[in-house]
């Protein structure tokens, strides 16, 4: 579920236990357990900037489970086949014919952990959290980013101690990164499905999650400054401007 916040809450709940945390809530009857974790967005830089960078830094440089990065998701130019995708649309999806599907790539992964992913992918197609209608070809869009995730950072999640721990993937999404693509965005949302905190920092305001997921999936907050960018400050293209800290 995903937990409602300020901006000022941002950096008061990084690190908290799910358990001890608003609308976290265990049914012993049904065998489940609602985890209530951060999805947003932040725009722009606040008056004092260097309480901003520090928390980035400290985040960069935590030997907990916490990342940041600043990185495309897919590396690959792998696409689900046709055959792959019958196989998983033909009837109702489901976690058991994910791990079942010969596009399923995370056998090395901690079993567990496996089904987690399944599961979690499971719940993102059947909610549809995104703005782009649910036809064929976005789906089969979604499944193979989904499908295809980097696993060294999904491998960090079979660490963590639920409910006693909540992970956290932050994104900083400086000038030089370009755009945010799709695959970046259903990347990110899959990981706040998994039970990850997901926030993305774009000190320049520049537009990601609101591009492609619904106003009500995410917070969004802004800052009372924009960094400006390379072009507002008259700087040729291609010419290094502004220092990158991460």
């Amino acid at each position: 579920a995903r937990l409602a916040t300020t901006l000022a809450e941002l950096d008061i709940l990084r690190g908290t236990q799910a358990i001890a945390r608003q609308g976290y809530d265990q049914d012993d009857t049904e065998q489940t357990i609602l985890m209530p974790t951060i999805f947003a967005k932040v725009d722009g830089l606040p008056t004092n900037e260097k309480p901003y960078w520090d928390a980035l830094d400290k985040i960069r440089d935590s030997n907990g489970l916490e990342a940041l990065i600043s990185i495309h998701f897919k590396s690959s130019d792998w696409y689900i086949s046709e055959d792959d995708f019958n196989f998983l649309t033909e009837t109702e999806l489901r976690a058991g014919t994910l791990m079942a599907c010969e596009a399923w790539s995370y056998q090395m992964l901690n079993r567990d952990l496996q089904k987690s992913i399944a599961e979690a992918i499971v719940d993102m197609v059947e909610d549809w959290p995104f703005s782009f209608d649910k036809t064929d070809d976005n789906l089969a869009g979604v499944l193979s980013m989904a499908l295809d995730m980097p696993k060294e950072i999904l491998d960090m999640t079979a660490e963590v101690d639920y409910p006693k721990e909540v992970p956290l993937l932050a994104f900083i999404h400086q000038e030089d990164f370009g755009i945010v693509e799709n695959d970046d965005i259903v990347a990110m949302t899959l990981f706040h499905y998994l039970g990850w905190d997901v926030i993305v920092y774009s000190p320049h305001g520049y537009a990601s999650l609101e591009n492609v997921l619904n106003e009500d999936e995410f917070d969004h907050f802004s800052y009372e400054k924009m960094r400006p960018t390379s072009s507002s400050k008259g700087d040729k293209i291609g010419r290094a401007s502004c220092r990158e800290r991460v």
